[in-house]
């Protein structure tokens, strides 16, 4: 192995595969360097630094600078303008990204499109106008992903309930949405029985431990958001790397104190697992001031959150998630892994041109076990 080579952990190679699905230019750079990775890792255990050549100058032999492993950290980064609309032309040149205060090299950029796992998340006890505007804005959703997406649909009030596992092919999906407005007709919204009231369940399985087994009769105002985004992030932590895992939802953001899960061991899921909330907020959550619980989770996982006023709106709003979701700017840096095992990190990205906003998830955790 030539002298200081860089070598690289487990974790490095896999969050590098998380890019690999990047189409054109920027794809065949990411794949290029995926290649050297792989070698380095599986045969030589070594690559070189990206700022070291081959030779210098003078044509001597650039010796490898000794360094210590290093963890890959990828950042989505979504920028608008004024009008809400993407920002789709920023250089490289133009980011600026630091990590606990501490500037970072952006070690890789891209700009491609990256296919979605996505978690579609159906709030199933809403007020009648807003419950009969949701179900009629659902036959959208098909058309908002690509055939590389993956997706699955939950519904939730007191507990979570998966309907769909995840498929590829959007008649499956419109299935699944018509059979569930169907439901809604049957089961009245603010009805204490119905198909939600099973219990939590993801594929034929419980959620996890700690889920009671029995509650209070639910009311109308008891949901447990945290516990239905939980049992989301469950479903997409384990979804294969390279690919963008999102959370759909919609919900008029009451939540009740029955959750099973807090607002921050969800979130810390959500981070850990590398997934983003986009939220659409229905009734009340359109005009709370200082935003909801939907708000705070689309902030704190670098998604979005949409207040959509009419029925038409909403239909607008599940296009714009999808196709905010699926076109980012892909950062990445390299991190020094956690001394002590799990570590959270702060995450900052900043960018030159005047007039924008930045959307990417407040931090991650360093240490944490690849998913």
């Amino acid at each position: 192995m030539p002298e200081g080579a860089e070598r690289m952990t487990g974790s490095s190679l896999a969050s590098a595969r998380r890019i690999q699905q990047g189409r054109g230019t920027g794809g065949e750079s990411i794949r290029t360097f995926l290649w050297i990775l792989v070698l380095g890792v599986l045969g030589l255990g070594w690559w070189p630094p990206a700022e070291a050549a081959a030779q210098n100058d003078s044509g001597d032999d650039v010796r490898y600078n000794l360094r210590t492993a290093v963890e890959l950290v990828v950042v989505p980064v979504t920028v608008k303008d004024r009008r809400g609309q993407l920002v789709t032309d920023l250089m490289r040149e133009e980011f600026r990204l630091y990590e606990n205060g501490a500037e970072q090299p952006i070690r890789y950029f891209s700009i491609d499109p990256f296919p979605l796992s996505a978690v579609i998340l159906v709030d199933a006890r809403l007020s009648p106008a807003a419950h009969e505007a949701v179900q009629a804005t659902l036959a959208v959703l098909p058309s908002i992903f690509a055939p590389a997406d993956e997706f699955a649909l939950f519904v939730f009030d007191t507990y979570p309930r998966q309907r769909l596992e995840f498929t590829h092919d959007p008649e499956t999906l419109r299935v699944a949405l018509d059979r569930l407005r169907q439901e809604a007709v049957a089961v009245p919204s603010g009805s204490t029985g119905g198909p939600m009231t099973a219990g939590p369940r993801i594929n034929q399985a419980p959620v996890g431990p700690g889920v009671p087994s029995t509650l209070p009769k639910a009311s109308k105002s008891v949901k447990s958001i945290h516990d239905a985004l939980y049992a989301a992030g469950l479903a997409l932590r384990g979804r294969e790397p390279g690919r963008r895992r999102v959370v759909f939802i919609v919900s008029d953001g009451v939540n009740s104190r029955l959750n099973t899960h807090s607002f921050g061991e969800t979130r810390d899921l959500l981070l850990g697992a590398e997934v983003a909330v986009y939220a659409l907020g229905v009734d009340n959550a359109r005009f709370a001031v200082g935003g909801t619980v939907l708000t705070d989770y689309a902030r704190s996982t670098g998604g979005d959150a949409y207040a959509p006023m009419k029925q038409d709106d909403l239909a607008r709003a599940w296009l714009q998630v999808g196709e905010q979701a699926r076109n980012q700017y892909t950062l990445v840096y390299a991190a020094r892994p956690a001394p002590g095992g799990r570590e959270y990190r702060r995450i900052q990205v900043r960018v030159a041109r005047p007039g924008v906003e930045l959307k990417a998830r407040d931090g991650y955790f360093a240490g944490l076990p690849l998913h």
